[in-house]
């Protein structure tokens, strides 16, 4: 149960995602930072969201048990459509709602490698939306999870979880593994709504003298029982009637990855589909995605490497339609299309060549084109990087880059509404104010422009020993074309802009997408490991981020305005500045481990005030402490983990308005057998 210097060694790590090759992380001229298997296992996390907090630049928030928020160097928002999201290559993210949905990616933690987490723009290699970056969460082949592991955890909130994997071989030069996993548990930590998630999945790797194949396919099936409400708004007053809500969503995939290796050239290719859906009513609908890509690098020299290919990717997507929409049957909010089924096709073609200029200086130039039929746009994606090595304990390198967010239904395709209130004077009394029910539709604009990104980063990285390393880098990105709202009241007091009446003095305010917006970032990120004896390992990491989010001049946008109280603007700006991850390892002796993670989250300070006296931008920072004990007689015999999520922490909330979290006691037992 010791740790050793490799495994804990970010510039010793391997990584896949910066070059879709294999390269040391010290040799990679990006902003790269690996979690790997043993910083997963002994932070005790529950969920791979979770276990991103350790990396720098990631900002992880949980709204629920079982949902998270999480972004990369700011802009922080609900779906985070600037993060490409993959596993094992194959991509996760939704193209029908533009983000992750985290809680549909899960595996046996024990089976995860690494996760690499890419910073900065990566679309020439990877395309759209990696923007901010790129988490490729790579699992562990099969050769190396041979035998069987038998995984159970218990805890407060009803949280029971299992998990089986069975690895196998079969002839000479194959290995396989299948597993199954389930967990059970309260959706919310302060009301009874129960969570249950199922999946399995298979994995085989197949060896040949000059080729390797890996091929995959698996599913999960998730579903949460919630409290629901139904309104009548025909009535005066409004009758609201209590329901429940069946949330499912389940998906299927299966991925096949061919390597060929040769003396001047490799070829690689990469096939995968998958299938996905949720009747959720603000995500209610499926897609379907078939992927294809395929790759050649070729070593013109021991100086000169040129990596190129394409791919092409379908994605059918089938979503709600518009029903008559009446006052009678309303939910808490919904989403319809009057573009409801559809093919939309993207194709890509890259190259990058990297050069050896000289013994401690090289070159990276690429660029990447990309076409997306959902609004006819075709974008070029360049980069340019180059790395010094100064010495062994010293490398600088900087990069220059351009990225795009992948076009999505959600914004240009779907309306979208929510119920809510409004503070309104009472009529015709306008000195005394009162609450109204309000509708806030939003209409989708299929003429908004690709949001793009330009960032430039520079790095050092510092091995003054081989028992510390220091990785630093500071950004800047400047974004256009972001999104926002444009809107105004369109009934107010039940009276509508066409001169209908509604009933109960309804409010409506009716908005549509936007891409006037505009955004700068920079910032400062910094990863320290520290192992002075081998019993003994700090991880710590560091990132201080900052936006500044602006309208084109003469913009009469309401969200641009010096009086506006709200919108998109404002959230970008009113997001914590500073992030910090402690994790420290300690191996008591060869039966003992007792490790701490303290996570901190500073402060968001705003003079905006709303007439009710609430500050809907502010919030207090966030500092827990995670604590994990873990005890194994011997190699053969069944490891025992006692682990505390937010350690004394009093239930409190990681974003305004979401739901509280509190802490969590939890026993974990495994045995590898």
């Amino acid at each position: 149960m010791s740790l050793s210097l490799d495994e804990l060694s970010n510039v010793e790590a391997t990584v896949t995602s910066a070059a879709k090759k294999t390269q040391n992380v010290s040799d990679v001229p990006a902003a790269i930072y690996v979690i790997s298997s043993e910083q997963i296992k002994r932070s005790g996390v529950r969920s791979i969201a979770d276990a991103l907090a350790l990396a720098p630049g990631v900002e992880v928030n949980k709204i629920s048990e079982y949902n998270w928020q999480v972004s990369l160097r700011g802009l922080n928002e609900t779906l985070f459509n600037k993060l490409l999201v993959m596993v094992d290559g194959r991509s996760v993210f939704s193209p029908l709602m533009s983000g992750t949905f985290w809680h549909t990616i899960d595996m046996v933690m024990d089976d995860i490698d690494r996760i690499e987490i890419l910073r900065g723009t990566a679309g020439t290699m990877w395309g759209g939306n990696a923007t901010n970056g790129v988490i490729n969460i790579i699992s562990k082949d099969s050769r190396s999870t041979l035998g069987q592991h038998f995984e159970i955890t218990a805890g407060n909130g009803d949280y029971r979880e299992l998990s089986f994997r069975h690895g196998f071989s079969f002839g000479d030069n194959a290995t396989a593994r299948v597993f199954v996993k389930g967990v059970k548990a309260d959706y919310y930590s302060d009301r009874d709504e129960p969570w249950r998630s199922y999946r399995a999945g298979y994995r085989s790797d197949h060896q040949f003298d000059d080729a390797e194949l890996t091929f995959q396919f698996g599913g999960y099936h998730n579903v949460s029982n919630h409290y629901w409400e139904e309104y009548d708004y025909t009535q005066t007053p409004a009758v609201v009637y209590q329901t429940t809500l069946d949330d499912y969503s389940r998906g299927g995939y299966l991925s096949l990855d061919w390597s060929k290796f040769g003396p001047q050239t490799d070829y690689e290719m990469y096939v995968w589909a998958d299938s996905n859906s949720k009747v959720e009513p603000s995500s209610k609908g499926a897609f379907s995605t078939i992927n294809l890509d395929g790759l050649a690098r070729h070593r013109f020299s021991d100086t000169h490497e040129l990596t190129s290919g394409a791919g092409v990717r379908f994605i059918h997507r089938d979503v709600a339609g518009y029903d008559e929409f009446v006052l009678t049957q309303l939910q808490p909010w919904g989403r319809f299309s009057n573009n409801p089924e559809n093919t939309d096709i993207i194709y890509n073609a890259f190259a990058q060549l990297e050069s050896k200029l000289s013994d401690k200086v090289t070159a990276t130039l690429g660029a990447k084109v990309e076409h997306f039929s959902i609004n006819n746009s075709t974008e070029l994606q360049p980069q340019a990087r180059i790395m010094y090595q100064h010495s062994a304990k010293n490398q600088f390198w900087a990069g220059l880059g351009r990225a795009v967010v992948t076009p999505s239904s959600v914004e240009s395709l779907t309306d979208n509404y929510g119920i809510g209130q409004v503070i309104a004077p009472v009529m015709p009394t306008q000195n005394d104010y009162q609450h109204y029910n309000a509708l806030y539709f939003n209409i989708g604009n299929p003429n908004m422009k690709n949001e793009s990104v330009v960032t430039l980063d520079i790095g050092h990285r510092f091995t003054p020993t081989k028992h510390i390393n220091i990785d630093s880098t500071i950004f800047y990105s400047h974004y256009r074309n972001l999104r926002m709202l444009d809107g105004n009241w369109f009934c107010a007091y039940g009276r509508c802009a066409d001169n209908t009446m509604l009933p109960n003095n309804l409010f409506v305010y009716r908005t549509q997408m936007s891409d006037e917006l505009k955004a700068n970032t920079y910032g400062f990120e910094t990863a320290i490991r520290w192992q002075p004896t081998a019993s003994y390992t700090l991880n710590t990491s560091y990132s201080f981020i900052q936006t500044h989010a602006y309208c084109e001049s003469g913009s009469q946008n309401p969200e641009c305005k010096s009086t506006a109280k709200g919108g998109y603007r404002l959230k970008y700006e009113h997001q914590p500045a500073h992030f910090v991850s402690i994790q420290s390892l300690w191996s008591i002796n060869a039966s003992w481990q007792f490790d701490i993670w303290l996570k901190h989250k500073s402060s968001v300070e705003s003079d905006i005030v709303l007439i009710d006296g609430s500050k809907p931008l502010a919030a207090p920072e966030i500092t827990t402490v995670d604590v994990r004990l873990a005890w194994q007689q011997k190699p053969s015999w069944p490891r025992v983990e006692f682990i505390v999520d937010a350690f004394g922490k009093q239930p409190y909330s990681e974003l305004p308005k979401k739901a509280r979290v509190a802490e969590t006691v939890y026993i974990r037992s495994s045995w590898d057998f």
